[in-house]
């Protein structure tokens, strides 16, 4: 999984967003909250992205924050949500108010958002509910101030690695328990890895 790309915007769209790196020219597919948030051409920017690979395509996907990239991975676990549709509803929605309405089993506010109906709104609540709550619970116990990531961040870089939601949430919580633990992401990760293996 390509994880992040930074380099220089070569040109940008509603939608779309071109970096150029070392001379190459990446296209990727942006939500219209984060084109609203893009420094301008020629300007140096860092994304965090999502390779989405099928038979005969290859598609990037970009987010300026891990929060909104978490909440589109959810989106496109949910079935018949596909990586169009899941960028697309993001950019109707906030990520913060998109949060609640699950959490709160809103369906008649999901329900408005374009693309979005009241069956679909019921799946995403069944299969995200939880994901959402989850997090939640670890990122409040991931309290220490010498920290300066989330559970989001530790949860994102894992998942991209292949280790499941359960996994992930185990060995948090055993760092936990364990006490201290302190230092940047990777150390952290290093420690949970071991933890899980």
């Amino acid at each position: 999984m390509i994880n992040s790309i930074s380099g220089k915007i070569f040109k940008k769209e509603p939608t779309t967003l071109y970096i150029e790196n070392n001379g190459i020219v990446f296209s990727i597919s942006i939500c219209i909250r984060d084109y609203e948030k893009l420094p301008s051409e020629n300007e140096n920017i860092f994304i965090y992205t999502y390779l989405n690979v099928k038979e005969n395509l290859m598609e990037l996907y970009g987010f300026m924050d891990l929060e909104r990239r978490s909440l589109f991975l959810n989106l496109i676990d949910v079935s018949g949500i596909g990586p169009r549709t899941a960028i697309n509803l993001l950019s109707n929605a906030s990520v913060s108010s998109f949060k609640d309405n699950i959490v709160s089993e809103d369906v008649k506010s999901l329900s408005l958002i374009p693309g979005i109906g009241p069956k679909t709104a019921k799946r995403i609540i069944l299969d995200i509910k939880e994901k959402i709550t989850s997090t939640s619970i670890s990122t409040q116990n991931l309290d220490n101030d010498k920290l300066d990531f989330s559970y989001d961040d530790i949860y994102t870089a894992l998942s991209s690695l292949g280790y499941k939601k359960s996994q992930i949430d185990k060995a948090v919580k055993k760092l936990n328990d364990e006490g201290s633990y302190e230092g940047d992401i990777e150390n952290v990760i290093k420690r949970i890895l071991a933890i899980i293996r």
